[in-house]
């Protein structure tokens, strides 16, 4: 400590510290959209996982959109509702359960030593692997067992009698049974007439 009380600045220090205060600029420099996207394709993999975010993205915005039109189209049925616009928000896609073939193990070890003492090892091991069927095509596919559909995190239903406190109350159990959400990610206006 006392050593660096008695720190005397010199050109040597000087030039020390300025390279490591550029050094740390460079550290914490933004990088742009473009260097920092060639930077993951060269470390690989980055292109994969783009195209495999973006089918993913089209996949939940087809079943968004499905789900808006039948949507639409139950409610306009609903007495006094009229002509409605619908707004879904999900927060993921379409996840498939697959089927695993589990392989459980355990065994049991006693020692005993030269003295008398024994000691005693358990060991136990698990292993997963998914098992596979084949496709039309002869090619493997996981065997899915269930289809977990995406997770609705709001609706918004514009309605022509959405002013109407009756049909606005419809209008939300309806949604509220279609999709198993609570009332508060529901919300239900009144159409402005065009």
């Amino acid at each position: 400590m006392k050593k660096f009380l008695n720190w005397k600045w010199n050109k040597e220090n000087g030039i020390i510290i300025v390279l490591a205060g550029i050094l740390c600029l460079v550290a914490v420099w933004p990088v742009s959209d473009k260097e920092s996207a060639k930077q993951t394709d060269i470390s690989g993999g980055s292109f994969a996982q783009e195209e495999n975010n973006r089918a993913e993205s089209a996949a939940l915005n087809v079943y968004i959109e499905n789900q808006e039109e039948r949507l639409k189209n139950i409610l306009s049925r609903i007495d006094g509702v009229g002509e409605t616009a619908v707004m879904i928000r999900a927060s993921a896609s379409k996840e498939y359960v697959v089927e695993k073939d589990v392989t459980t193990g355990s065994s049991t070890m006693i020692e005993t030593d030269d003295q008398g003492n024994t000691r005693q090892n358990n060991e136990a091991s698990r292993s997963e692997v998914s098992v596979y069927t084949k496709d039309d095509n002869g090619q493997d596919i996981p065997w899915v067992i269930k289809e977990i559909e995406p997770e609705i995190e709001g609706v918004l239903v514009a309605a022509e009698g959405g002013a109407d406190e009756v049909v606005a109350g419809e209008i939300t159990q309806a949604v509220q049974v279609l999709f198993d959400i609570p009332v508060h990610k529901i919300k239900v206006v009144k159409m402005k007439n065009e």
